[in-house]
């Protein structure tokens, strides 16, 4: 699967490493959105959206997150798609 750069755009900003540097009243989701221009945040979306539709089992959803870039794991795999949909739901507004 090609992963897109608008994707791995917003999935370098996925990492732990950069609590600190969140600003008060942000999460890791938000904080990695705001480093995304409008190009990127619909990329991002198309993506997601269609990684979401196709039904991909958890082991496939985490293979991409990481060739993405993401530094970021959760203890269990179907936390992945959790943090998808609710970076989807961000990403339109919802």
């Amino acid at each position: 699967m090609n992963i897109p750069e608008a994707f791995s755009d917003l999935a370098e900003w996925l990492m732990f490493e950069v609590e600190e540097d969140i600003p008060e009243g942000q999460d890791y989701v938000a904080y990695a959105i705001g480093h995304l221009d409008e190009s990127q945040k619909m990329g991002a979306e198309r993506f997601i959206d269609g990684l979401l539709r196709q039904e991909l089992s958890d082991r496939e959803l985490i293979d991409i997150w990481f060739r993405a870039g993401a530094r970021m794991g959760f203890a269990k795999d179907a936390d992945y798609r959790v943090v998808l949909i609710e970076v989807l739901h961000r990403l339109r507004g919802d």
